[in-house]
């Protein structure tokens, strides 16, 4: 296929690490290529982060602090653009970069200080002149001019995923990160995108807070526990499960769950499970809220290493439900880097003028072509 060798660069809000893969994309049709890795973030990088993302308005106060925690950032990104470069012998003509999201408040949900809002941080003019290469940056900010919630930006992309597999129609592909967004798709004109509520944040914030431990691998604390389902549903009784789509989400929108005192009541691998609950079934009632029943329902992210998760979500749909292993070994879906190679493709959108978003996703006003290019200088 005709197309530019494209870098795509994403952290998520688990800040877990940077996601690296390489698209060969015309911005419509795509073929993976080679070797997409993880890279660590530098622990200075990583604590400026978590800093920031608790106290954001501090932040943006704060010019030195937020002009360094915008070159760390840039640089880590810088790294592994080129440690991905120098394994796969690659000669990519372009990159995409997210950023790192420390602040998502598009509809005001939460009461804050910096109001409706999406902030992402790293300095794509320094990214480009490490790597000698134009980046594609700041994907969110004209979704938001025209009226939309500048996220999820995924459906475009997972649209695209999805015709590429032999997978039956309609189908959801959900992406279980610090939020869990998905995407249905009908194989036609149906494109529908939202956030669903909670992905890996809570469990791994508890697990940070009482556990001294990053997360929950594979979801063994939360298999060992017993939930809690009267505390789980009337979690799910909060108003923004009630909101139709397209909606979308700050990973800390439900915060506040972590304070509930029936929770902080709990040995700790019971509340791990009800939390594992909750993000489960926040998924479950967003998928049986749209338009038609999915043949096929396909989990990535984070979240899909976590085998308490899944075995919640296919308790309840069954043989629907598929991993990334169910295109018999080829490599056509990795959940892993699925987010990386999105960045990949909307970067390559951009330079091609289509849109990134829709209002059947963002609630943008008309289709927008997101996204700004930083040159490096020759």
């Amino acid at each position: 296929m005709t197309g530019l060798v494209v870098i795509g660069l994403m952290s998520g809000t688990s800040v877990d690490g940077i996601d690296a893969a390489v698209l060969k994309t015309d911005g419509q049709n795509f073929q993976t290529l080679g070797c997409p890795s993880v890279y660590d973030y530098r622990d200075e990088t990583r604590d400026a982060i978590w800093t920031a993302v608790a106290n954001p308005d501090a932040l943006m106060r704060d010019e030195f602090m937020r002009v360094n925690l915008d070159r760390l950032i840039a640089e880590d990104h810088a790294r592994a653009a080129l440690k991905l470069i120098d394994a796969g012998g690659f000669n990519p003509t372009l990159i995409g970069f997210h950023g790192q999201t420390i602040y998502h408040n598009p509809a005001g949900q939460i009461e804050h200080p910096l109001g409706r809002d999406t902030i992402q941080l790293g300095n794509a003019s320094l990214l480009a002149q490490i790597t000698n290469l134009p980046v594609v940056y700041d994907v969110r900010s004209a979704d938001m001019a025209a009226g939309g919630e500048g996220a999820p930006l995924a459906p475009v992309f997972h649209a695209a995923m999805l015709g590429r597999l032999d997978v039956g129609l309609p189908a959801v592909l959900v992406n279980v990160g610090g939020i869990a967004n998905l995407t249905w798709f009908d194989g036609h004109d149906g494109l529908i995108g939202f956030d669903t509520g909670p992905g890996n944040a809570l469990m791994d914030d508890y697990m940070r807070k009482h556990c001294d431990a990053a997360f929950d691998k594979n979801g063994e604390l939360a298999a060992s526990g017993i939930a809690d389902w009267q505390l789980v549903h009337d979690w799910l009784r909060m108003p923004f499960f009630a909101t139709n789509w397209p909606k979308s989400l700050d990973r800390l929108a439900f915060h506040h769950c972590l304070d509930d005192p029936r929770l902080l009541a709990k040995p700790v691998a019971d509340a791990m499970a009800s939390l594992a609950l909750f993000t489960a079934k926040s998924i479950a009632a967003a998928i049986d809220q749209l338009p038609a029943a999915p043949q096929t329902i396909l989990i990535a992210g984070g979240g899909a290493r976590n085998l308490c998760l899944q075995s919640i979500l296919r308790y309840q749909f069954g043989t629907a439900l598929h991993d990334g292993n169910f295109c018999e070994g080829e490599s056509l879906f990795r959940p892993d880097t699925l987010e990386a190679e999105l960045m990949a493709f909307l970067a390559a959108r951009h330079l091609a003028g289509l849109p990134t978003s829709f209002p059947s996703t963002t609630g943008c006003s008309h289709p927008v072509c997101g996204g700004k290019l930083a040159e490096p200088t020759r």
